[in-house]
């Protein structure tokens, strides 16, 4: 009799912590959500510090709907007025994406909206970043709450999920972007180049984001060569 009610009791304790913990969660969950601004009134509104600022973590729909972030370094970050002028506005900045919302931002700098439908639900960075302007962009720590992807990439579609870094026995790895071009008889085609290196992966390789969208194990001293020829002129040592 009293194993029994030993084993009663430690099941209901850990019934009671369990329940606990969800309510703790639920509530930290509910906290966050409420500190969200209103998507619909944030464009034109300066984005406040990193970590200060609940902007970065996404914000709220009409209907309650939590939109996520994506997070991003930007290098010689630029606005751009017309197209082919730019004005130079910070050697570093983070950077924030709201696709589901086509809201985009960086730090000090006015929300702005996405200039087309098509374009505000774009899913990768340099694609939704139209009125500013990034060199390269690497991808900061997800919010809390938000996992990265497993670094097991390899043939992985390109997206905003991915090019948030990948994580490896609980170790999360940044990914760092820049947009290439490279000649297509009369006119060039633009592509995103990411690429994550990640530690035990050997002999050099890393993961690389290809023409196709796609990530590859790929020799990691060969990203300026694939960034700047077409794919079909490629090297078999570029591979």
């Amino acid at each position: 009799m009293p194993a029994r009610r030993l084993v009663v009791a430690v099941v209901a304790g850990l019934l009671v912590g369990g329940l606990l913990t969800w309510l703790v969660v639920r509530d930290r969950s509910a906290d966050v959500a409420a500190a969200l601004p209103a998507c619909d009134e944030m464009a034109g509104v300066e984005l406040g510090a990193l970590g200060e600022d609940p902007a970065w973590n996404g914000c709220l729909t009409g209907d309650g709907a939590a939109v996520q972030s994506y997070r991003y370094e930007c290098s010689s970050l630029r606005e751009s007025l017309v197209p082919r002028v730019e004005r130079e506005l910070a050697d570093e900045s983070a950077v924030v994406f709201l696709p589901d919302v086509g809201l985009m931002a960086a730090e000090g700098q006015p929300w702005v909206e996405a200039r087309s439908a098509q374009a505000a639900f774009l899913r990768t960075p340099f694609a939704m970043s139209a009125h500013y302007r990034c060199d390269e962009l690497r991808s900061l720590p997800p919010a809390d709450g938000i996992d990265a992807v497993d670094c097991a990439l390899d043939d992985v579609p390109l997206d905003l999920v991915t090019t948030q870094g990948c994580s490896r026995e609980g170790e999360v790895h940044p990914a760092v972007g820049r947009p290439c071009s490279y000649p297509d008889f009369d006119m060039n085609t633009s592509w995103e180049q990411w690429s994550i290196e990640v530690p035990g992966l050997g002999g050099g390789l890393v993961l690389e984001s290809g023409p196709d969208e796609q990530w590859w194990m790929v020799p990691g001293e060969f990203r300026d060569e694939r960034c700047s020829t077409a794919p079909a002129e490629w090297a078999d040592a570029w591979r």
